[in-house]
């Protein structure tokens, strides 16, 4: 019996017989062949005959072989040197977030041997090059850039628009933040994951600052890094351990997921940017889904006192047109307390309905308590609206509406109520350009806002035009 590893003796050399056909193709092309029309029809007919030829060779050599049964050990170094074909990796998702996976490699086709004789190749699966490829399968790239134009018509001596966050500057050209993401999900076929996304720019610097650990240092440019395992427990839970974004509200700091340029009232001054800790999540059914966390606190990485934080949310989406999120979150925030007498709670409850195939309502609502210093009680509320028409595929228009009250002073540094109302058209350029242009009037029941004493210091008015590359 012939085995892998070995080769034939004693048949006639290959390419004799093959230079052997070839001449006489020649030859029966050149005197026995009808005359053709056209030279690309000679080609074709030659093409042909040398096809059938070469199978005819190979099927002699086989025979040969066969009735020589004589065969010779190859050496390692030969095989060594016959290396698989891999080609590389391609993005087979046309998705925002491709998903980079290896590309199919192409197999060698079938030679019509005997049934005893194994063809000699090399293990795909053991090529260093093939393990690296495989590092990347499942893996998501993406990212964006974020930049900005902005114009407060109360015209402020210091050039900042008070009450925003991420759209702080007046009458000036801004690069608001740029993105990389890279992330793993975990699946059944593959249990373990990651996210790493990392910014720059004046966001990454605004939303890491409050943190005594980062402040504007190099780790402030990390938004997100957690590791991600998936236990293989009923429906599967995932663990994820490291900084994440926070689950309250409706908007996030990812620019791509909003509907509106600007950030609302609740997103600034209601809720926490993000957290430190543990997060575990269980799909009880397809239709609701519950989490837990474990965090240091509000947007810190070490903690700023002796206690720990701890939330839970419930998902639950009857159907592809509503969906329900509630979040509770509670635990000391004050530096150096860690007694629950000074307990922080939130609220926060998000309802998503889509009235019309082309209409989706949303509304957020958030409430929050502290005892500070002193033993004083504090409390804010806040609710936000949205009314999405996504008039066209290219088109969408969305007003927003939000009320904001901070009776004690404890968030905005001021006791007053805020609202706002905002109206932003969106048009895509393409699918990986954005424009948002926006119209906002932010009003409270205190003389807060600044410019020209003229002018309403109850009252601010701003435009601004968004510009989203994805990619």
């Amino acid at each position: 019996m012939q085995t892998a590893g070995m080769k034939k003796t004693g048949a006639v050399p290959g390419p004799f017989l093959r230079w052997g056909a070839v001449l006489c193709l020649l030859v029966v092309a050149a005197v026995g062949s009808p005359a053709q029309t056209s030279v690309e029809d000679r080609m074709a007919a030659l093409e042909v005959l040398l096809q059938q030829q070469n199978a005819r060779i190979q099927q002699l050599e086989q025979e040969l072989a066969a009735s020589k049964g004589e065969v010779q050990p190859v050496s390692a170094a030969e095989v060594n040197n016959v290396r698989p074909f891999i080609r590389p990796a391609v993005l087979v998702s046309s998705s925002p977030s491709p998903v980079l996976t290896p590309a199919a490699v192409a197999e060698p086709a079938a030679a019509a041997v005997p049934p005893q004789q194994a063809p000699a190749t090399a293990d795909i699966n053991s090529s260093p090059d093939f393990e690296g490829l495989n590092f990347f399968r499942g893996v998501r790239f993406s990212g964006f850039l974020d930049a900005y134009y902005g114009f407060n018509f109360d015209e402020p001596a210091d050039r900042k628009v008070p009450y925003r966050n991420f759209d702080f500057n007046h009458n000036s050209l801004t690069l608001s933040q740029v993105s990389f993401d890279m992330s793993k999900p975990v699946s059944e076929s593959s249990p373990l994951g990651y996210m790493l996304q990392l910014g720059f720019g004046p966001t990454a610097d605004w939303v890491n600052s409050g943190d005594f650990t980062i402040g504007n240092s190099t780790a402030a440019h990390f938004f997100q890094y957690y590791l991600s395992g998936r236990v293989p427990a009923g429906r599967g839970l995932t663990l994820d351990v490291g900084k994440f974004v926070t689950p309250h509200g409706a908007e996030v700091i990812d620019t791509r997921a909003d509907w509106n340029y600007s950030r609302g009232l609740l997103f600034a001054w209601a809720i926490p940017y993000y957290h430190f800790g543990m997060r575990a999540t269980y799909p009880v059914s397809d239709k609701v889904t519950v989490a837990a966390f474990l965090a240091n606190g509000w947007n810190n990485v070490l903690d700023n006192n002796g206690g720990k934080t701890y939330g839970f949310q419930l998902v639950w989406n009857p159907s592809s047109r509503f969906s329900f999120i509630q979040n509770y979150m509670l635990g000391p925030e004050q530096a150096d307390v860690s007694d629950s007498e000074n307990t922080r709670h939130l609220w926060d409850s998000l309802i998503t309905i889509k009235l019309h195939d082309k209409v989706t309502f949303m509304t957020n609502f958030d409430y929050g308590m502290d005892r500070i210093v002193g033993g004083e009680h504090v409390h804010w509320i806040g609710t936000a609206n949205y009314l999405k028409f996504q008039l066209t595929p290219s088109f969408a228009l969305t007003p927003r509406f939000e009320f904001y009250s901070d009776p004690m002073g404890f968030t905005t540094g001021t006791r007053q109520q805020l609202k706002e109302f905002t109206i932003t058209p969106e048009f895509l350029i393409s699918e990986n350009l954005v424009t948002r242009f926006e119209y906002r009037r932010d009003w409270s029941n205190a003389s807060v806002f600044g410019g020209d004493t003229r002018k309403d210091t109850r009252s601010q008015d701003t435009a601004a035009v968004g510009l989203i590359l994805k990619f």
